[in-house]
Formats: C-alpha cells, structure tokens, sequence
C-alpha cells in the first residue's frame, strides 16, 4: 500500500513537472528518433540525452501500450496529408509537450527542460505523414542489421512485435502505394512460417518507405553499428542535423564511456553487453547459413542485400542509392 502511494504521489509529481515545463515553453526543439524494435533505440536515445536536458517520451505512438493511439495498428501507414484528425491532434500534444503519460514519462526525473526526445518503434510508416504537419520536428532514423534485429526479436518472442508480414500487406493503402510490387515474396515468405524470415521482411517494408518517402536532409540516417564504434562522432553528427551546421560548438559532443557503456532500461539476460559478444557480429554465430541466404534474398528485393558487408558494418552508398531513387 506504501509503495503504491509513494508511487502515486511521484507519477503526480512528474505531470506537475512536465506541465510547468510546457507552459513555459521549454519544448522547442523537437527530436523523432525511430527505428525498429531491438534496432538500439533506446541505447541511442540514451546517449543523446547524455546530459538530461531532454524531456524523454518513450514510445507515445505505440498502439498497444499508450490507450490514445489505439486507434492506429501496429506499423499504421498513412498516406501523405491523409492524416485523420484525432491521429494530428494526438500528435500536436505529443510533440508540443502537451501530452503526458505514465509509462511514456517514466523516464523523466528532472525539474527543467529544453526541448523533447522521442523515440517510438511502430511509427516507421506513418512519421513522414506526420513530419509533414510538424515541420519543427526533427526525425531520426535509426537502422540496425536486420539480422541482428530478427535474432534479437527472436529471443524476446514474448513481447510484443509485429510478427506477420501478411499484415502490412494487407493495409489497403500500403499495398497500393508500395507493396504491390512486393507481394510475391511477401506471400512466399510468411508461407515458410519462419520467426527470423519474417521479421527480416518486416524489417525491410519499415525501413524501405520512409527512405523512399523523406528527401535527403528532410530525415537523418544512422546506423546502430557506426554509433557503436564510433559513438561520441555519430551522436554530433545528430545534434548537427537537429540544430545546424553553424551551431558547432552546441553539436559537438564527447562521451564518457560511462555513458557509452550503461546498459538501456530493456537490456535482457541475454544482450551482447553482459554476454561478452559483440552486437555488431555475433548473429552470424547464432542463424544457420541457410536462414541467412534466405534472409539475403528478401533484402534482395528491396536493395537492402549489400547495405552491409562481410564484417557487419554499413554501406552508406548503398543506403545512398535507395534514399535517392523515385
């Protein structure tokens, strides 16, 4: 009973907090991290809100955790400027700094501000759509080898995921805009009934539109591998995105290896960092040759199947020609 009042007066506490902070303005700047689930969205998050000077909403576009969004499906598409009114209002809350909410503000323990961080793992299809109603805010792309992803995925099974490719293609809108042509391999892979191939696929349909979707420079790419060798540069590189090339000093940022190094609040038991293995690489240990060749030939498909080479790092050229093409 203690704990739960304790508990009760601190979630007030920090909607009080939140709500003193939007009135006086202090969510000006507005960043949209997105990605895949287990695409390191959250470590991510955490190393550019090093300094807490972010408001941190975890995952307010997600269907099944936040009772305002379920009106959405899980990986929703919406079509540009199709945008229903109570999905733009919702919207307008969130990157206001309106909104609150109890596990979506877990994470803030802080009295003052200065500006917003989201992060969000289902809202890949329907941010382009949205970005284009809120012109201030910043999103973040973040992507992750898909067969790390899938593995990863793998060994969370009891959560929650989209875990049949079937139901992207069926969303009306989403088949006619973009995945007609990939309706074969779509209906051949989740005929196999394999967890990894599907989510392989699942993978490459998120991440696939809105690289078709946004123009360069409107939306940053990164990369969980590059981020993990090199992190103090990629996380600059985002802050030069968010505020400019000529705010230098403000984008430069050198993390601790305190920082780099802190397990994200959804570590599990069996993550690379308390096992020892490194996250870039060691899926190749854990999936079949076979079950790669298959994974190789959905990302085939897509122009995915050379976006990393034999040492699991990332080709940005190749990134370059699906980012640019129409």
């Amino acid at each position: 009973m203690i704990h739960k009042i304790k508990s009760k007066v601190k979630n007030q506490s920090r909607h009080l907090v939140l709500k003193a902070n939007y009135i006086f303005n202090n969510y000006n700047e507005v960043i949209w991290l997105l990605g895949d689930g287990r695409s390191g969205t959250t470590w991510v998050s955490d190393l550019i809100n090093h300094d807490k000077q972010y408001r941190e909403m975890f995952e307010p576009f997600h269907p099944k955790q936040v009772h305002e969004m379920n009106i959405i499906l899980p990986h929703q598409y919406i079509r540009p400027y199709d945008l229903n009114e109570n999905i733009k209002s919702i919207s307008s809350d969130i990157f206001s700094g309106k909104f609150t909410h109890e596990r979506v503000d877990s994470g803030n323990h802080s009295l003052l501000y200065s500006g917003i961080l989201i992060k969000d793992i289902f809202a890949n299809l329907l941010c382009y759509s949205v970005s284009l109603q809120f012109p201030k805010v910043k999103p973040i792309l973040i992507m992750r080898n898909p067969f790390s992803v899938a593995l990863s995925k793998y060994k969370k099974k009891d959560w929650f995921w989209v875990t049949e490719p079937l139901d992207l293609l069926n969303q009306a809108s989403l088949y006619k805009d973009y995945l007609l042509p990939f309706e074969d391999i779509i209906r051949n892979t989740s005929a196999k009934k394999n967890y990894i191939l599907n989510q392989i696929l699942i993978w490459s349909i998120i991440n696939y539109i809105p690289l078709r979707q946004f123009k360069p420079g409107d939306i940053h790419i990164c990369f969980y591998e590059k981020i993990y060798r090199e992190p103090s540069q990629e996380i600059s590189r985002i802050f030069e995105f968010v505020r400019g090339t000529g705010d230098n000093y403000q984008s430069q940022v050198n993390l601790s290896k305190e920082v780099i190094n802190r397990p994200s609040r959804v570590i599990g038991t069996e993550s690379n960092l308390l096992s020892g293995t490194s996250p870039v690489s060691s899926w190749k240990n854990e999936i079949s040759p076979y079950l790669i060749d298959e994974g190789l030939q959905i990302l085939q498909h897509f122009g995915f199947d050379k976006l990393y080479d034999e040492n699991s790092m990332p080709n940005e050229d190749i990134l370059k020609k699906i980012h640019t093409s129409t």
